[in-house]
């Protein structure tokens, strides 16, 4: 695979995933209120409940994304047990986060 679409690929994946404290609320919860504004035409079920998945499916590819292209380097990388117990506790507290706005009525389709 070419190195500019492997770096292309990590830095998208890097960008989706809970690797950093502000990428969540600046990138992966507006992207899910997006994507379940669009599925709430298609699927018939409770918003919340999708801005939520949508949330949970953004933080997976880009793991997946940075996981695919750079098993080198994740390999390499001593604690990364330490790394994925901090990647929970974060998307779980910014999933509390997303209910609580969605509770409160902040969070609704457009």
């Amino acid at each position: 695979m070419n190195k500019f679409i492997r770096n292309t690929v990590f830095f998208i994946g890097w960008i989706l995933s809970p690797l950093t404290f502000w990428n969540d609320a600046f990138v992966n919860i507006p992207l899910s209120y997006l994507m379940a504004n669009l599925f709430i035409r298609f699927i018939k079920c409770d918003f919340l409940l999708l801005v939520l998945i949508s949330y949970w499916l953004t933080n997976i590819a880009g793991l997946f994304m940075m996981y695919a292209v750079g098993k080198d380097i994740i390999r390499s990388r001593g604690g990364v047990v330490k790394e994925i117990i901090n990647l929970l506790i974060t998307t779980a507290v910014y999933s509390v986060v997303i209910i609580a706005l969605g509770r409160l009525g902040i969070i609704r389709p457009l």
